[in-house]
């Protein structure tokens, strides 16, 4: 039994897939630096969110800046 014109891509999730937010990750981004991710740090400090992320904004800034 084949389906419906309108009933193709209808399957739990199908619908918006690869339509979200782009990542920041792309050719226009600027490179994390130092000052960046002290600010980072700081307001992840304050805030209790994002603990994961600021060592990774640190590392990154490390990064580029050695290259």
């Amino acid at each position: 039994m084949s389906r419906g014109h309108g009933e193709r891509g209808r399957g739990k999730g199908s619908r918006n897939r690869g339509q979200g937010k782009r990542s920041r990750s792309s050719k226009t981004s600027t490179r994390m630096t130092s000052e960046r991710a002290r600010a980072i740090q700081s307001h992840a400090d304050k805030t209790g969110r994002n603990q994961d992320f600021k060592s990774r904004a640190m590392s990154a800034a490390d990064t580029n800046e050695k290259s």
